[in-house]
Parts: C-alpha cells; structure tokens; sequence
C-alpha cells in the first residue's frame, strides 16, 4: 500500500461521517478513492438524466428505483481510484464491471434506499437545481450507523470494525503508524 493511500485510509476509518461513495465499497472490501473530476461526473449524471415523476409515497430523499439504477450504472471508472484492502493492490478500471461485486453493491444501495434511515443522513447531496439528494455517492451518513445497517443486512463486517477499533485506539497524529 503506499503512504497516501495508507494516509487516506486511515482518515476515513477515524471520521465519523462517510459518504455513500466510500462506505458502500468499503463494507465490500474495496477502499475507493475518488479523483478530482467525480464530483463532475456525478453532477452531469443529476444534471442531466430524466428524472421520472417522483412518486409521492416516497420519502423525502429516496430515489425512484429507476434512477438509482441508472446512478449504478453509471460509469464512473476513470474518476475513481480503487484498492482492495485485502492485499492493497490497486484494481484495473474495468473491474467494477464484474457481476458478483456489481451486483452486491447495487443489491446494498437498493437496500439503503428502501429501508435505512433517512435521518442518518447527515449532509445530502445537493444538485445545482437545489435538489437533495439523501443516497447519492456524495452525501454523507453517519458511520456506525451504516456499519449497523450493513450487519443486519448480512455482510460480514468484523474485520472492518477492528480495523476501525485499531485506527481510532492511538492518536489521530499517530494511527498511520499504528497500521
């Protein structure tokens, strides 16, 4: 793994907050870091793609499941750096394209969708139009409740709460070195 990495990695197990982004590959085991243009990529995607009517027993934050698909799919491969933790090898781009691991990952956000709490969203995602957006990669959701919505949705996540127990145990200032 190297330093930045190791840095980075770090500073997201400490953070209270994560955003969907990081969490949603994490708990598979995948530690994503996005580049300088995903927030531009993702912006054209909200800026530009069909919204269909929302239904009104919707809760406010939800998406139709329509569009979340189409945010799944959405490539964003040349925007994204990603690493699997297990032995920090840097994936090739066209990974994600794997049916096993995409498949979990959209079964997770679906799921996310339909039932976690909406009020654990702590800072949505808010497009240029004035839009708010409770499960878009950039907003942020407390982290121990997602670990908790994760367990009881059955991915096995012990290995992450120890890392998380591991980093956050010494000083902020010392947790890489602890790693």
């Amino acid at each position: 793994m190297n330093q930045t990495h190791e840095i980075e990695y770090a500073a997201l197990l400490m953070r209270s907050r994560w955003k969907l982004i990081e969490a949603v590959w994490l708990l598979h085991g995948i530690f994503v870091k996005p580049e300088e243009g995903f927030g531009l990529k993702m912006e054209n995607f909200f800026s530009n793609t069909i919204v269909e009517q929302y239904d009104s027993s919707l809760e406010i934050g939800r998406l139709p499941e329509t569009f979340l698909n189409q945010m799944l799919g959405w490539d964003i491969t040349e925007v994204i750096h990603t690493i699997r933790i297990s032995d920090w090898k840097e994936l090739p781009k066209n990974w994600q394209k794997t049916i096993e691991i995409h498949k979990s990952i959209s079964c997770f956000w679906n799921l996310l969708n339909a039932k976690a709490d909406i009020k654990k969203c702590e800072v949505c995602y808010i497009d240029e139009n004035g839009r708010w957006y409770a499960l878009a990669p950039e907003s942020m959701w407390n982290a121990e409740y997602l670990l908790a919505f994760a367990q009881e949705a059955g991915i096995e996540t012990t290995w992450l709460v120890d890392e998380i127990k591991k980093h956050r145990s010494v000083p902020i200032k010392n947790a890489i070195v602890a790693a």
